[in-house]
């Protein structure tokens, strides 16, 4: 089991609530968008009209 803070909830309401540190990636990557859940664990996901759609979930490292 994920022993992650619950951040995420806030994605429900607002992907882009500043807690979550939401931002978009660059280069090969630019039709994507991140956030953080702590200090490694980010989720990528990408945006069609106005949902956000999951895309990958790992470190930093992973997700990028």
């Amino acid at each position: 089991m994920l022993d992650a803070p619950r951040r995420p909830a806030p994605v429900r309401r607002d992907p882009q609530d500043p807690l979550l540190r939401t931002h978009r990636l660059k280069g090969a990557l630019a039709a994507y968008w991140a956030f953080s859940v702590d200090e490694d664990l980010r989720v990528l996901f990408r945006w069609q009209d106005d949902e956000a759609f999951l895309v990958n979930l790992g470190s930093h490292e992973e997700a990028h």
